[in-house]
């Protein structure tokens, strides 16, 4: 019911952090905890429950658009949203076009699919908008604010304003670190670290 942001420069640890909570990659040291309901999740079932878009999902390019998502659907009752999803994504049209021609922009609308079809717990969003227009953008920003009502959010973005648009919370991340964690009103408004302000206002990053 509400969705969070991890924010902060490049090569701070936003996407390494949602990509070892995903399982996508192990942990170096220490341990990762995850909790669904106040039952922990082994890494073997997260995915079961959540659902993943970033850099380390690519579609199938000899593949068409419906192709790629009936390789992801899970049962009928996502299958049954592919025409749905590809819709509001304005896919549709070209639901049947080889991926291999898609645009950039398309291509990342079509992963993003990939992480709502299966009606997931938890989604993560690796810089979702990356490529994608400011109508395409907004768009994305709109569904963030509709599904979070349901769902639990996650969201890797270096746009503060876009973290400040979209999420409940907002995490600070800077050399691998997590530096500030609070309400996002909080964060843009009253920031408890001085790396945060400067940060937020420009000063570096």
């Amino acid at each position: 019911g509400s969705s969070m942001a991890i924010t902060g420069p490049n090569g701070s640890g936003k996407s390494t952090l949602l990509q070892i909570v995903a399982g996508l990659q192990r942990t170096v040291s220490g341990t990762v905890t995850r909790r669904v309901n106040d039952a922990e999740i082994t890494v073997e079932n997260f995915s079961a429950y959540a659902g993943y878009t970033g850099p380390l999902v690519n579609p199938y390019d000899m593949l068409s658009a419906v192709e790629n998502l009936q390789f992801t659907v899970t049962d009928s009752t996502a299958m049954e949203r592919i025409s749905d999803m590809l819709a509001y994504f304005d896919l549709y049209k070209d639901r049947n076009k080889i991926v291999k021609y898609y645009s950039s922009g398309m291509k990342q609308r079509l992963k993003l699919i990939h992480a709502f079809i299966n009606d997931p717990v938890i989604i993560m969003l690796d810089e979702p908008a990356s490529a994608l227009d400011p109508i395409s953008t907004q768009k994305i920003e709109e569904l963030i604010q509709e599904l979070k009502q349901n769902y639990t959010i996650i969201i890797v973005t270096h746009n503060m304003q876009q973290a400040a648009r979209v999420s409940d919370y907002t995490a600070f991340f800077y050399m691998g670190e997590l530096i500030e964690i609070n309400k996002t009103e909080t964060i843009f408004t009253k920031p408890e670290k001085i790396m945060t302000e400067n940060y937020i206002t420009g000063k570096f990053g």
